[in-house]
């Protein structure tokens, strides 16, 4: 990903495909374009798949353990 936003989200009522859908949109208005790629870190991941798959709106999830608990690295592929 060359050009992305960070996202962080912490908070425990709402699930992580909203997560996702809040960053997204966020991507949306700041770019003007929607993204494909979103990077978790590696223990989010497993508690993403198991709720929503490993895509969720049409933006892949992928772990990555430089990636803070939390955060939501999203982009462009």
């Amino acid at each position: 990903m060359i050009e992305g936003l960070l996202w962080y989200d912490a908070d425990p009522k709402r699930d992580p495909a909203e997560k996702v859908a809040r960053a997204t949109d966020r991507y949306h208005v700041k770019f003007g374009r929607w993204p494909n790629l979103c990077y978790v870190n590696d223990a989010q991941i497993a508690a993403t798949e198991g709720s929503a798959g490993a895509e969720i709106g049409g933006v892949r999830l992928l772990g990555a353990p430089n990636v803070l608990r939390h955060h939501f690295w999203i982009g462009e592929d």
